[in-house]
């Protein structure tokens, strides 16, 4: 839960309106269904995102930083921007990175829970001199151990690789934004005015960092090698 508050179609505030219209044209140029929109009130940075994991089941959310600070042509090459991670699938593409990942961070858990009771096991051997049972507890617990080392490595690898892709995937976006709008300069423009802004594209809500990657520019914090987006500058 990012914090976004679904915006009415027949609403009457001056930027949801103009946020709304723009979302239609947007879904006309790019020949797809016109998703819900979100609005993330308490967020001032400016950042917009997508969600779904094919274009009939697609949510769009922008912060009110965003629809407060760009002209209507830059948060229209924002929004165009979103609409191609829909429509080249990039949310499903994540969804399947992010399993992978997780399926790796899982045997890391399992190696942990296996330590943690074998640790016990190995204790009670020692009192009751099992020297048998201790053997085979001290290869369990070596596997528990393999099972962190794996699981944590591949993790970490995992998520350097989930990254990559991403920053590839806003090139793609970048441009498709420019095809849909048929105007570079628009988010030419949002990238600079992040750029510029002292609040640039920070979304405070404490998961911003895990739904990063879907974010217009990097919500969250990151460490080196796992940006998921690229530098502003090189954008």
């Amino acid at each position: 839960d990012l914090g976004g508050r679904l915006v009415m179609p027949g609403s009457t505030d001056f930027e949801e309106k103009r946020l709304l219209n723009i979302v239609e044209e947007m879904a006309i140029a790019s020949g797809m269904p016109v998703p819900q929109v979100y609005m993330m009130d308490d967020e001032e940075g400016i950042n917009a995102f997508a969600a779904g994991t094919e274009p009939a089941n697609a949510v769009i959310g922008v912060t009110r930083g965003c629809v407060q600070r760009l002209s209507r042509d830059e948060l229209a090459g924002v929004v165009a921007h979103e609409f191609s991670h829909i429509l080249n699938g990039d949310m499903r593409l994540n969804m399947r990175l992010m399993g992978m990942v997780f399926g790796l961070l899982v045997l890391s858990i399992i190696g942990r829970g296996m330590v943690e009771l074998l640790r016990y096991q190995s204790f009670s051997s020692r009192r009751s001199n099992d020297r048998e049972g201790g053997g085979v507890v001290l290869a369990l617990f070596l596997l528990g151990v393999g099972l962190i080392v794996i699981g944590s490595l591949g993790v970490f690898f995992g998520r350097m690789i989930q990254a990559a892709v991403s920053r590839q995937r806003e090139f793609l976006a970048d441009a498709s934004a420019v095809q849909f709008t048929r105007n570079p300069d628009g988010i030419a423009g949002a990238l600079k005015k992040i750029g510029g802004y002292a609040k640039g594209s920070k979304v405070r809500n404490p998961k911003a960092s895990e739904a990063s990657h879907m974010f217009f520019s990097g919500g969250g914090m990151f460490s080196f090698g796992l940006a998921t987006h690229p530098p502003l500058e090189v954008r």
